[in-house]
């Protein structure tokens, strides 16, 4: 959010060849720090440290990095999507260094349609579960 500077991994980050050595870096340094119980100021997202203790993200997560997407997966969760005529598959594209690419959300994601039946998936499929219905 605006109010606060957080860092989380570029996913672009493998173009540079010493990437890993740097990950490792960081976390050597979040290590001693917890090691020493000090307090890491502008630290990482909070998804980034779910994942380092290997706790489950929901949904709710994602409004802390991108509260538009956030938003845009309530509003698919809380309205009947067949109503409104979108054409949603398991698939989405993401621009990397410039380029597009397909990403499927589940195995032959670009072949199936998002449907009211289907819709609690498409959550998941980004990595997330819906809060409210855990």
């Amino acid at each position: 959010n605006k109010n606060n500077y957080s860092l989380q991994i570029n996913p672009a980050s493998y173009v540079n060849p010493d990437h890993l050595h740097y990950f490792k870096f960081i976390g050597r340094f979040i290590a001693m720090a917890m090691y020493h119980g000090k307090f890491i100021y502008s630290g990482f997202t909070m998804p980034f440290y779910k994942r380092m203790l290997n706790r489950k993200l929901t949904m709710k997560d994602i409004e802390s990095i991108d509260p538009e997407f956030y938003n845009s997966l309530v509003w698919i969760r809380d309205n009947n999507i067949e109503e409104c005529g979108l054409e949603m598959y398991f698939s989405v594209d993401f621009e990397l260094l410039g380029e597009i690419k397909p990403h499927n959300l589940k195995a032959g994601g670009a072949d199936i349609k998002v449907t009211e039946e289907n819709k609690e998936e498409f959550g998941p499929g980004y990595g997330v579960e819906n809060d409210p219905r855990n």
